[in-house]
């Protein structure tokens, strides 16, 4: 039976970021400017994600209602940063929400209710969370806590069943070695544009395997954690304003 290869390694990462935050050895601070996102570039003047930084960029980013702001705390000099929200009436500060090892870029959600984070983590890999600003004590300890949904194995399955759809060699292993998940737009309240960017190997034998870039991207409707459909490169432009650059 094939191994869903990418599931597998979506899977250990978003597991592995749960447990700790180490910074990759040799990894160097990503570019400052957030002008795009992997190879989604958003028209200018439109609404695009903000750029967070654990080392240098920690911009405070105002939700649309002006009561909260995400943004970037802890030592700069260590792996101790978070990306936390700080709630104008809560006196005690900023709430931890998300380890930050590297970089990150925030997205905030119309009605100020919830925002994406697409945490670049890794070198061959990032990932899409939602997370809600309903502010709660956490279950194992006395700080407030918000909830948090991983779209990432959502998008993650869709473009696994999309490739072996286009191969229609489902029975061969289909290899996907780079897999970036990025939120790139709110639709509404409830549904939210992820783009995704793969590198897909296969399913030809060795050493005469095809390595194919693709970019597109889905949207996804938030609350029922499911895939509602497929935007292709040339509808992210017509219906979007969002560009994607060939690499």
């Amino acid at each position: 039976m094939r191994q869903p290869a990418l599931w597998i390694a979506v899977f250990l990462a978003v597991t592995s970021i749960t447990a700790a935050a180490q910074r990759p050895s040799g990894t160097a601070p990503p570019d400052k400017e957030f002008s795009v996102a992997g190879p989604f570039v958003f028209e200018a003047g439109g609404t695009k994600p903000t750029y967070l930084d654990a080392f240098d960029d920690r911009p405070v980013v105002q939700s649309p209602n002006g009561r909260l702001g995400i943004t970037v705390t802890g030592p700069k000099e260590s792996l101790e940063a978070w990306v936390t929200v700080a709630p104008s009436t809560f006196p005690g500060g900023s709430v931890q929400v998300w380890p930050l090892e590297a970089s990150a870029a925030v997205l905030w959600r119309p009605d100020s209710g919830a925002w994406a984070l697409t945490d670049d983590r890794y070198a061959n890999a990032s990932f899409v969370l939602v997370c809600g600003t309903d502010f709660r004590m956490g279950e194992n300890e006395p700080g407030l806590g918000v909830p948090i949904t991983d779209l990432t194995p959502i998008v993650a399955e869709a473009l696994d069943a999309r490739v072996q759809k286009y191969y229609g060699l489902g029975y061969y292993q289909t290899d996907i070695p780079l897999f970036y998940a990025y939120a790139l737009r709110w639709i509404g309240n409830d549904e939210l544009l992820v783009g995704v960017s793969a590198r897909i190997v296969g399913p030809a034998k060795p050493p005469n395997r095809d390595q194919e870039n693709w970019d597109l991207a889905y949207l996804v409707d938030v609350p029922n954690k499911k895939v509602i459909r497929e935007v292709t490169k040339a509808q992210l432009l017509t219906d979007y304003k969002i560009k994607v650059v060939d690499e």
